[in-house]
């Protein structure tokens, strides 16, 4: 234990390792399980909201299922798994009017409460605080609405460019994701922090959310057909949600690496010249 000890004692001594370790420390005190609320808060507003906009765009009976066709495709599922992702997700296009009712009693009981979890976890890796304003439940609503259309055209979006060639893809997902988790703390910190200083933790979100998503076929894909099978919809269902748990604690793990960033380079030039 003594050797497993002070081989990782000098590992966190070297400037890789302080910028590991100020990351880790930085995402728990700022992030405080806002994870899992994100993850269910969304699961229950923006991905319904997503849905019905994509069924309003695809009326016809032939595209009914376009939302879980892209599901189905990307994650490679099949069997009952895939069965099952068809008759959940295509039901609501078949009735867009009760799915949109749904949709709206999520935002209303769920979707406007993810605004203020992002802003509270990038307000306190920043060390701001943010008055409340009379408009605040207007700018979370407008983040919300954005949030469900950008998971909704990037859904709707991914097969066309895919037909066209993977650079398109490629670069749709660089620019699309860049400005979207660029535009995120700009808006939801009232462009407290610039655009400049938040460029670190936009790229990486850029980069790990893409590579998630892209290599979501290796390792999400054998869990939910082998849950679907053992327990039906109970374990598809759970599987999806942990898959959507992943990608929502990355993006909060990266909303927090901007600061760190800033303070690891000062740090270690300041620790360059006392050397």
């Amino acid at each position: 234990m003594k050797a497993v000890h002070d081989w990782l004692a000098a590992r966190a001594d070297t400037a890789l390792g302080r910028l590991a370790v100020n990351w880790f420390r930085a995402y728990f005190d700022a992030s405080r399980n806002s994870g899992c609320a994100v993850t269910l808060y969304s699961s229950l507003s923006v991905l319904p909201a997503a849905l019905v906009g994509l069924a309003y765009f695809h009326l016809s009976a032939a595209d009914a299922n376009v939302f879980a066709d892209r599901i189905v495709d990307h994650l490679r599922l099949h069997g009952s798994s895939a069965a099952l992702v068809h008759t959940t997700f295509g039901g609501a296009s078949s009735n867009v009017l009760a799915a949109t009712i749904a949709a709206v009693l999520g935002f209303l009981l769920w979707g406007i409460g993810i605004g203020p979890l992002y802003r509270d976890v990038y307000a306190r890796a920043w060390h701001i605080e943010i008055e409340g304003s009379a408009l605040d439940q207007l700018r979370y609503t407008i983040f919300f609405f954005v949030a469900s259309a950008v998971v909704g055209l990037g859904i709707a979006s991914a097969s066309v460019l895919r037909s066209y060639g993977w650079l398109w893809v490629v670069t749709a997902w660089i620019v699309g994701s860049l400005t979207f988790w660029l535009w995120v703390p700009l808006f939801l910190l009232r462009r407290r922090v610039s655009a400049s200083a938040l460029l670190p933790g936009a790229l990486l979100a850029c980069i790990v959310l893409g590579g998630a998503i892209a290599f979501a076929p290796l390792y999400v894909a054998p869990v939910v057909n082998q849950n679907g099978k053992a327990f039906g919809s109970f374990g598809v269902v759970l599987s999806l949600l942990g898959y959507f748990f992943i990608l929502v604690t990355l993006s909060l793990v990266c909303s927090v690496f901007a600061p760190v960033w800033r303070d690891w380079r000062r740090s270690e030039r300041e620790r360059g010249r006392a050397e």
